[in-house]
């Protein structure tokens, strides 16, 4: 995925979001991931755990809220808070909140 530029982030866990979309969970963070027309994929955006200001929850059944740090990507652009991913369902919701949290558990390796 773009040249490598996470590969040295360890895998934990995806679920799809629709037919192109994807939301991963590496040890460090998470992506949101787009699958492109010609199968190459494009990371949207991503935060490291150290962003969250909060623990993520979920509004209104099947979505997953996350809170991170203000970052500001231009003097053009709007500052960013977090981001809100809509799971087809809510059991969806709550499995990946669920391995968001074990993600976030210190692996026996660290």
């Amino acid at each position: 995925m773009e040249n490598g530029r996470f590969a040295k982030y360890k895998y934990f866990t995806h679920v799809m979001i629709n037919k192109t979309d994807m939301f991963m969970i590496t040890r460090r963070g998470v992506l949101f991931v787009t699958k492109g027309t010609f199968g190459q994929l494009t990371c949207e955006w991503q935060y490291t755990f150290d962003e969250f200001t909060k623990e993520p929850f979920i509004v209104h059944g099947r979505r997953l809220r996350i809170e991170a740090k203000e970052r500001v990507k231009s003097v053009f652009h709007a500052k960013e808070f977090g981001k809100i991913i809509n799971f087809k369902t809510p059991e969806d919701a709550r499995w990946i909140l669920t391995k968001l949290e074990e993600a976030r558990e210190p692996s026996p390796s660290q």
